[in-house]
């Protein structure tokens, strides 16, 4: 087992090596095609100066990005991480020639090398890719709970078929469940199951080597980053509470004032274009306001670009738009799609109702509504609501008020100032996919996902409702 993590982190360590190389062969043709062969010493020298900073940075939005993990990316996400990190680089070569004061690197040069890496870095990682997949194989798989079970079950099947073999779906009293985890070496556990339970497939999954995955219930949550301690000879965890130190929320508040001031001046010209398509749609009003619930349970009025048509909810009432909602125009999914709609939110965090990051923002008839569901769906009140989170980084639109809770209680319990940073940065990644802004839409069931994907598994769900 040493022997195969050590290969594993070898082969790591190669893959990122010769990522930068690459960087750095693209940096040199450019040079080629800026000057021949002929490269003066004084602009070469202004890209020596400055290539440890870039390469830091390149690490950095490597993994911002996700391009330390793959696996579980499909090759189009994979090469669209590719190209958001080769952007951002470009732009920090940019301000890394500026600070250093090596004036002499041609813009040229930078553009140039840009487009080269996105070239080579997309062809090699498009091999490392189909390596790791074939590498991993399809690892004969089992999901096990309650009713919870098969909702898993339909998400690796649409989603990571080719990894993961799914061969049982199955409840814990199943008379045959342990000789369908046997003959499995992954063991997805949905968090129904009772604790007697997930203590003895715990067990087993250690002693057999097998790969164990664990949907965690909230509670389980609070533990993450809690503190060993002890009481005289007595080991004992420590769960940090919930919530932000003063000092952190002083810091978190100057964060956002300091970043929407400058989102605010940058997007002006963008939310004012918005607002002149808007009116001259329908003559309608440009903005929409809402009352929602944010820190403390406080409510306010958000505001957004309107996206529906004029008094959409009159006969309707309070719905979530779904995926062909009709009440949405033309101009609305395009400004849902590109997330424009939320720019005026801008001045919601600059008059301190919001932050950049943190929980959205719901509505007070939803809010009631998941709380009398959702047991501990009060926890998200914790922290000011946020123009982006992890739920919507990780998540999609259509993600469930319980994911979405699970998600948010983990920023509450993980909040860091570089957590922020990361959100920030990961959400210019998620503005342009298609799934994380899907409205609702009617699942599929699963034995209709089995007849699409003409696949056969062993449905034990005797228990399963």
């Amino acid at each position: 087992m040493k022997n195969k993590n050590f290969v594993t982190s070898l082969y790591e360590i190669g893959v990122y090596v010769i990522d930068i190389l690459l960087i750095i062969l693209s940096i040199y043709l450019a040079y080629v095609v800026k000057f021949s062969f002929n490269i003066p010493k004084f602009n070469y020298d202004a890209f020596v100066i400055s290539l440890p900073a870039i390469i830091i940075v390149y690490l950095i939005f490597m993994f911002v990005y996700g391009l330390g993990d793959i696996l579980k990316q499909s090759l189009t996400e994979m090469i669209y991480s590719v190209f958001l990190t080769v952007i951002t680089l470009l732009i920090s070569t940019m301000a890394i020639s500026f600070f250093l004061r090596a004036f002499s690197y041609p813009r040229t040069v930078i553009v140039i090398s840009s487009i080269i890496q996105f070239l080579f870095l997309s062809m090699w990682r498009s091999i490392v890719w189909k390596l790791k997949r074939r590498s991993h194989g399809r690892k004969p798989t089992i999901v096990i709970g309650g009713s919870n079970a098969e909702r898993l079950a339909k998400k690796l099947l649409l989603k990571q078929l080719d990894i993961y073999d799914v061969k049982y779906i199955c409840d814990i009293n199943s008379v045959n469940l342990w000789n369908y985890i046997e003959e499995c070496d992954v063991v997805f556990l949905s968090e129904d199951a009772n604790d007697e339970f997930r203590n003895r497939i715990i067990d087993i999954c250690i002693d057999d080597r097998k790969s164990l995955y664990i949907i965690p219930r909230i509670y389980e949550i609070g533990l993450i980053s809690s503190k060993l301690n002890r009481v005289d000879d007595v080991p004992v965890l420590k769960v940090k509470k919930l919530g932000l130190t003063i000092e952190q929320r002083i810091l978190k508040r100057t964060f956002d004032i300091i970043i929407s001031l400058i989102g605010i001046i940058i997007a002006s010209p963008i939310m004012l274009f918005v607002a002149i398509a808007i009116k001259l749609q329908d003559n309608g009003s440009i903005f929409y306001k809402q009352e929602r619930v944010t820190y403390g349970e406080e409510t306010f009025n958000i505001y957004k670009f309107r996206t529906m048509i004029k008094d959409a909810e009159k006969v309707s009432g309070p719905v979530i738009a779904g995926e062909d909602d009709p009440r949405i125009t033309k101009l609305g999914k395009l400004l849902r799609s590109t997330r424009l709609d939320e720019l005026p939110q801008l001045f919601n965090v600059l008059a301190g109702s919001m932050s950049i990051v943190g929980p959205r923002p719901e509505r007070p008839f939803f809010v009631n509504k998941f709380k009398t569901e959702i047991r501990d769906y009060k926890y998200r009140t914790l922290v000011k609501a946020g123009l982006t989170g992890l739920a919507q980084v990780l998540g999609k639109y259509n993600t469930t008020a319980e994911d979405k809770v699970k998600y948010d209680i983990i920023y509450i319990r993980n909040y860091s100032f570089l957590l922020d940073l990361k959100l920030i940065v990961q959400t210019v990644k998620i503005v342009f996919m298609k799934e994380s802004t899907e409205g609702l839409k009617q699942e599929e069931s699963l034995e209709e996902i089995l007849v699409d994907l003409n696949v056969e598994i062993t449905v034990d769900r005797e228990h399963i409702r």
